[in-house]
């Protein structure tokens, strides 16, 4: 991979960028400027790249994903405009609040998407028990209004790394879970004993996606569970070679999917997901 703490090697990104930068400073409404970034259709699916949370402070200065001068205050309004869907990713240790909502409605595209993460009391502590089920409710209900405007992703179900398989226990959540047309959800197996036809036959019957999730440890396997692909790119490196197969493969799909590069101990991931917005456009 090239050098990273420099301005990005992708010279369109650049104007782009700050044009964008103008525009904030402005006060101008981000809608003045039509970027071709944040979603692409392939084969009459849409395919969205973005990354795991945008609020970091260290990802700003010169060279780096926000301008210097940018007021905190204008991230998301920045972000939302360079990529179609970011991960909540804080929403695993935090509920989400109504205020959150009201946040991406007033300041993103109404194309944007929020793919939430469920909060750890429900996967970690409950475990996807029974008494697990209140608390996605109590969850979901803050994002009804980007559910009801349809500014919601698949909802992510990250299971530890320490739960076993267990398929009446999944079983029994997916079926309690609320399924409609507005919600979608995506599930991430971390043990190995996950692994069967069985699990994926189980996410069919309730058309639920399969995370692939792409590690230094294991390459991501696709497996087409729903009718829409969820996929973080979680390697520590990703060459130019790499980045191009994955857009190949998710263009040949030919399914909505949302992909996210991870945003910790990695030096720039902002110019992975620039490429890979440009290569998915192709």
């Amino acid at each position: 991979m090239q050098e990273v703490r420099g301005s990005s090697p992708l010279a369109s990104t650049k104007i782009l960028r700050d044009l964008r930068f103008w525009i904030l400073d402005l006060h101008l409404p981000i809608s003045d400027l039509q970027s071709p970034l944040p979603c692409h259709t392939s084969l009459m699916a849409e395919i969205r790249v973005g990354m795991s949370g945008y609020a970091y402070p260290e990802w700003q200065g010169e060279g780096l994903f926000y301008p210097p001068g940018l007021a905190k205050s204008k991230y998301l309004t920045f972000y939302a405009s360079r990529y179609g869907t970011v991960e909540g990713v804080g929403m695993f240790r935090s509920m989400p609040a109504e205020s959150t909502a009201a946040k991406i409605i007033k300041e993103c595209p109404p194309s944007f998407h929020l793919s939430p993460k469920m909060n750890q009391s429900v996967t970690h502590f409950k475990r996807l028990k029974p008494e697990s089920l209140p608390v996605v409710e109590e969850f979901l209900k803050p994002l009804a209004e980007l559910e009801a405007k349809g500014m919601m992703g698949p909802t992510l179900i990250q299971l530890p790394p320490n739960f076993a398989a267990n398929l009446d226990v999944l079983e029994a959540f997916l079926a309690g879970i609320p399924h409609r047309p507005t919600l979608r959800w995506a599930v991430e197996f971390r043990h190995p004993s996950w692994q069967t036809p069985e699990t994926e036959t189980l996410l069919k019957k309730h058309a639920v996606a399969w995370v692939a999730d792409d590690t230094d440890d294991a390459d991501a396997v696709i497996r087409e569970t729903a009718d829409h692909l969820y996929v973080r790119l979680r390697k520590t490196e990703y060459s130019d070679a790499n980045l191009k197969s994955w857009a190949a493969r998710l263009k040949s799909v030919g399914q909505d999917a949302h992909v996210y590069v991870r945003h910790t101990d990695v030096e720039s991931p902002w110019l992975w997901a620039d490429r890979l917005v440009e290569l998915v456009g192709e």
